[in-house]
């Protein structure tokens, strides 16, 4: 049943979701790309999607699931969204996961299983499509492509508005900390480090961000 059934639910929806969640400033700039290399299953990435670009990602990408990294709550961008996915047939499944803690084993399996049984062409999107966005993307490039975490890191960028400097940047340093692991130790792969060596309460000890950055993140972008 939606809570959207009066011209006032949908009304402070929609003011929720352009005004306080920053929907304005996302229909100026979509943070769209397409992640996924010829040949492989259709994966795209951006910041949340209004009701339109939902519909727009339905006739012209035939999106058949989006993948969204936010929480399934009340709030005006969530309900609008999950009442567009439902008009155009799109499974929406929200893994709500942090931009600003190391992820959990859990948190990083689940990503996998979501990856390689959802339906395809699928949207990946967290708030502002970068940190969390980028984090999944990386999942996807390694889990379904196979590309090795390395080359899959390029998915955590300034392109698509990532600061590693900030308390964001732990999502660089949990895939930096297997690397390193693994020029002494290249036969394990990064499920086996992650389940076997993987410590993330010592991992984020040693994490240290940058005062500004925290600043540009939490303050001005307001990024979640």
């Amino acid at each position: 049943m939606t809570l959207l059934n009066s011209r006032l639910a949908r009304l402070k929806a929609y003011l929720h979701a352009n005004l306080k969640d920053h929907g304005i400033l996302r229909a100026l700039f979509r943070n769209f790309y397409q992640i996924s290399a010829n040949s492989y299953p259709e994966a795209y990435r951006s910041n949340h999607p209004s009701p339109y670009f939902v519909r727009k990602l339905h006739r012209k990408y035939k999106i058949q699931t989006i993948l969204s990294v936010r929480r399934a709550d009340t709030t005006g961008a969530y309900l609008l969204e999950k009442e567009a996915c439902e008009e155009q047939d799109i499974k929406l499944i929200n893994h709500a996961m942090s931009s600003r803690q190391l992820p959990t084993i859990e948190d990083v399996l689940t990503s996998k299983e979501i990856l390689l049984n959802a339906k395809y062409p699928i949207l990946i999107h967290c708030k502002s499509g970068a940190d969390r966005a980028g984090m999944m993307s990386v999942f996807y490039k390694h889990f379904v492509e196979g590309l090795p975490i390395s080359e899959a890191l390029a998915q955590l960028s300034m392109k698509y508005g990532h600061f590693r400097w900030a308390d964001t940047g732990k999502l660089d340093f949990f895939f930096e900390a297997f690397l390193d692991f693994a020029k002494q130790h290249p036969d394990v792969s990064f499920e086996e480090w992650l389940t076997e060596h993987y410590d993330r309460e010592a991992l984020d000890k040693k994490f240290k961000a940058e005062g500004w950055a925290n600043i540009v993140v939490n303050k001005i972008l307001h990024r979640e």
